[in-house]
C-alpha cells in the first residue's frame, strides 16, 4: 500500500526522517517520558488530543482510523477517522443493535482483547468484538465496512459462548491479523479462534482447541468458512498488553505463531509456527521455534512479522524473563529456523549480576520497518541501571531495535512510571506506510484500588510517535497524522496534467 503514496510526499518525509535520525544520533533528544505521581497527562504535559487515544490503523492513503476506548476495560463505540483535517466519529453500535436487539454492551472492547481497525488493500475496514446480550450471553462478531467506516455489517463468529467469564482475567478467545510492515492484506484478515477444553496447572494456563479461518467475500457479503483445527493443546493468548499480530499473510500463504501447554514441570512455554494454504484451506506441519520462561504461562504470547525478502521473524513472549528471537532460514517458509536467542540481556542490576544486569521483560509488541529493521516494545523491569528509583526495581515501557543483519539494541526506556511499584502499560505498537512508529499505551499501577481496576484500566491513555526508528518518542498530534496522508502527485514543472477523456471521466 505504501506504493500508493505520492513520490513528492515520500521524498519530503524521507528528508525529515533523515534529519530526525541525525538529531537522535547527536544525542539532542533521547529522554524518556517520565510520569509524576498524582498528575494526569494533561496536567503534566498538556496532552489532551482530540483523537481517541488507542491504536491507529492506516488506509492506502495513510489516513488513520482509531477505534474508540475510554478508561473502561470493556467499552468501545465508534471509529475515529481523520477526514479533511478533523476527526469524525463513525458509530458501529447501531449495526450491532440492528442484528442483536437485546445488545447490552461490548466486552473487553477497550483493548483487553482486540482493539484495532484493520484495512485491506481495497480499504475495506474490519474489527472484531465480543458483545454481551441482555440475558448475559456473549457473542463473538466481526464487523466490516465497505464505505470508509460510515456503515458497518456484522457477521457472527464461533465460540462466543466460550469466552472466559472471570472478570479481570478474561482474555478473550479470538485474534485478528493486522499490518506489521510487509504483510499484504488483499482481502479480509486471517483469524484465530479458540475454546477451552480442559484446565491446566498454572494461574495463567488452560488447554484450548485452536482454530484458524480465512474469511472471504462473495459479492459484497463477508463469508466465514468452517474454521480449521490446528491444535488441542493451545495455551491461549493474552492480548491486553503487547498485542502483536499472530499471523502474516504472504500471497497465498499465511504464517502464524502460537504457544502450547507443556508438562507441568516445564521451565519454558513452547512456541510453534505453521502455515495456512489459501488454495487448499489446510494447515501444514507446525515447527518449534523456541520457548521462554516461565512454562505454561499465557503471558508468553508471541508475535510474528515478515521482512521485504519474505523472511519470517518471531519473538516469543516472556513473563519477567528474556524474550527469545528466531528467524526463518528460507524466505516465505515456516519450516526451518535459526536457534532462538535472548532479546534482552541487561537492565536489572543486583549484587549477583555484572554491571549490565540481566534481562527481564514481558508483553511483545513487534513490527518490521521498511528498511527491514525489527522494532520491539516490551515492559522491562529495570534496577540500578540508570538514575531512577535507586535500589528499587521499576517497570518501564522500553523499545529495542534489530537492524537488518545486526544485533538487538539494549532496551531504551520510552515511559518511566510514576512509582516503583508494579506497573503495566497495555501497549500496542503499530507502523504506518511511511515507516513511522505509533505506540498506544496507558499507565496502570498496583496502587490503584482493586475495586475500580476494570473501570480505570486506561486512565493514562496516550499515543506516542517515533519518526526516527524508535530512537525518540513524543506525544502524537493531529498534525502528525495529517502530515502522513498522501497527496496526489503534482505534475513536474513545465508539464501539464492530462486532459479529461471525451466522456468526462
Amino acid at each position: 500500500m505504501s506504493a500508493m503514496l505520492s513520490s513528492s510526499r515520500r521524498a519530503l518525509l524521507f528528508l525529515a526522517l533523515a534529519t530526525s535520525v541525525l538529531l537522535a544520533c547527536a544525542g539532542t533528544a533521547d529522554a524518556a517520558i517520565v510520569l509524576k505521581p498524582g498528575l494526569s497527562l494533561e496536567e503534566q504535559f498538556g496532552y489532551a488530543p482530540d483523537y481517541s487515544r488507542s491504536v491507529p490503523a492506516f488506509d492506502s492513503s495513510n489516513a488513520p482510523a482509531i477505534r474508540s476506548r475510554a478508561a473502561s476495560q470493556d467499552d468501545t463505540a465508534f471509529v475515529h477517522r481523520l477526514e479533511g483535517g478533523s476527526w469524525v466519529k463513525h458509530d458501529f453500535l447501531a449495526a450491532l443493535r440492528a442484528v442483536y436487539p437485546d445488545f447490552a454492551g461490548t466486552v473487553n472492547g477497550g483493548g483487553w482483547d482486540c482493539s484495532r481497525i484493520v484495512f485491506d488493500d481495497q480499504d475495506r475496514a474490519y474489527t472484531t468484538l465480543t458483545i454481551r446480550l441482555e440475558e448475559g450471553d456473549f457473542k463473538n462478531v466481526i464487523l466490516y465496512s465497505l464505505d470508509g467506516c460510515d456503515t458497518w455489517n456484522v457477521v457472527e463468529l464461533p465460540f462466543g459462548d466460550s469466552v472466559p467469564r472471570y472478570d479481570w482475567r478474561s482474555w478473550g478467545n479470538m485474534a485478528m491479523e493486522h499490518f506489521v510492515g510487509h504483510n499484504r492484506l488483499d482481502g479480509p484478515p486471517f483469524l484465530a479462534l479458540w475454546r477451552q477444553v480442559a484446565p491446566w496447572e498454572g494461574a495463567w494456563s488452560s488447554r484450548n482447541e485452536l482454530y484458524v479461518v480465512q474469511p472471504r467475500f462473495e459479492g459484497d457479503q463477508l463469508v466465514v468458512p468452517t474454521p480449521v483445527l490446528v491444535s488441542d493443546r493451545f495455551l491461549g493468548m493474552i492480548q491486553c498488553a503487547g498485542g502483536s499480530s499472530f499471523a502474516v499473510t504472504d500471497g497465498e500463504r499465511t504464517h502464524f505463531v502460537y504457544s502450547t501447554v507443556a508438562p507441568t514441570t516445564a521451565k519454558t512455554t513452547p512456541t510453534y509456527v505453521a502455515t495456512y494454504d489459501h488454495a487448499t484451506g489446510t494447515v501444514g506441519p507446525s515447527t518449534y521455534v523456541g520457548g521462554s520462561a516461565p512454562g505454561n504461562d499465557a503471558h508468553n504470547t508471541p508475535g510474528i512479522c515478515s521482512d521485504s525478502a519474505g523472511y519470517l521473524h518471531v519473538v516469543t513472549g516472556a513473563h519477567n524473563s528474556p524474550c527469545q528471537y528466531a528467524r526463518s532460514l528460507v524466505p516465505h517458509s515456516s519450516s526451518l529456523w535459526t536457534p532462538a536467542s535472548a532479546v534482552c540481556t541487561s537492565g536489572y542490576r543486583t549484587s549477583t549480576t555484572d554491571k549490565d544486569g540481566r534481562g527481564i521483560q514481558a508483553y511483545v509488541s513487534l513490527v518490521c520497518g521498511p528498511d527491514d529493521a525489527l522494532h520491539l516494545v516490551t515492559r522491562q523491569t529495570r534496577r540500578d541501571i540508570d538514575g531512577y528509583y535507586r535500589g528499587h526495581g521499576y517497570m518501564a515501557l522500553s523499545a529495542q531495535r534489530l537492524p537488518r543483519g545486526g544485533v538487538w539494541s539494549k532496551p531504551r526506556p520510552v515511559v518511566i512510571p510514576a512509582q516503583a511499584s508494579y506497573s503495566i502499560y497495555y501497549q500496542k505498537l503499530t507502523i504506518d506506510h511511511l515507516g513511522r512508529l505509533f505506540l498506544a499505551a496507558s499507565y496502570y499501577t498496583s496502587n490503584d484500588p482493586e475495586s475500580t481496576r476494570v473501570y480505570r484500566r486506561y486512565h493514562h491513555r496516550m499515543v506516542l510517535i517515533s519518526e526516527d526508528g524508535g530512537g525518540t518518542w513524543r506525544f502524537a498530534t493531529t498534525a502528525d497524522f495529517v502530515a502522513g496522508i498522501a497527496q496526489p502527485d503534482e505534475p513536474e514543472a513545465g508539464t501539464a496534467a492530462a486532459p479529461p477523456a471525451p466522456d468526462g471521466s
